[in-house]
Order: structure tokens, then sequence, then C-alpha cells
């Protein structure tokens, strides 16, 4: 009785596990580098949250994906979004972090977005944008436009 117990306890505390929310991506300015853009005010990906200068990161499993073109179970994707500021008149910098996006592949978990979790951390203070946690959909209907099966725009800069 008392193992049938414990494997009942270890088993709730799995499925509880696996609701999760997606955990800030502490260090990923230690992963590599996938590439850098900026996005001007007449972008059409702009759409003025996404204007400015971003980076994006990948974890061991993530940069596996790139280089492959599968991004298996583990892949963990940063796109760090910064504000652009003007140096001079044709020079541009990053300025202000506005957030981080954060794209975690898990086919099981996150199923019904085609394998991938998302979630967003606003700054200054990195609280988690629960309404994207909410609507996983609306992440997942952009990134079913990205060319390819696994529904990522960026392309790795070896």
């Amino acid at each position: 009785m008392r193992r049938i117990t414990g494997l009942a306890i270890a088993a709730i505390g799995l499925l509880g596990a696996a609701e999760a929310p997606i955990a800030f991506p502490d260090g990923f300015r230690d992963w590599t580098h996938v590439t850098t853009a900026v996005a001007g005010p007449l972008d059409p990906a702009a759409a003025k949250k996404y204007e400015g200068v971003h980076h994006v990161y990948a974890n061991a499993a993530a940069r596996d994906g790139y280089r492959t073109g599968r991004f298996a179970d583990g892949a963990v994707i940063v796109y760090d979004q910064w504000t652009a500021v003007r140096l001079g008149a044709d020079g541009i910098a990053a300025g202000e972090r506005k957030f981080i996006d954060v794209m975690v592949r898990d086919s099981r978990r996150y199923a019904a977005t085609d394998g991938w979790g998302y979630t967003e951390f606003a700054w200054p203070d990195r609280h988690r944008v629960t309404a994207i946690e909410e609507n996983p959909q609306g992440c997942a209907g952009c990134h079913k436009s990205a060319p390819g099966d696994d529904r990522v725009f960026s392309t790795l800069r070896e």
C-alpha cells in the first residue's frame, strides 16, 4: 500500500510538472547566437511590437535543429527584442530591452500547437505574459507560416 501511494504521488507530481509554465531561460545569452536583425517601422513583421533590434539564441538542442532541419524535444529558442536607437545619420544600435519570447519544443506537451510552447517575458521585471500562454494558437498561427515544417522563422548564421 505504501509503495502504491508513493507511486501515485510521484505520478501526480509528474503531471503537475508537465503543466508547469515555461521557465525564464536563465543564461540564454551564453547559448548559440543564431542571428540579429533590425525591423523598421515599415517592416510588415514589425507591427510596432517587433520594431527594433532583435537577437535570436538557441540552446544546444535547438542549435542541432537549425543544423539538421529537425528540432527535437528539449529545443529552446529565445527571441530577445530591444528598441532601436539612432546613431548619427545612418547608424542603429540596441537601446532598451522590451521583452523576450521563448519557444520550447515538446511534442507531447504542446501537441495542439505543432509541438511548440510559447511564452513571453516582459521587461524590466521579467514577468511572464500569461495571455500568450492562455492563447497559444496566436503564436502557433503565425509560426505556421514559417518555411519548412518546424515553425521556426530564423536561420542559423554560422
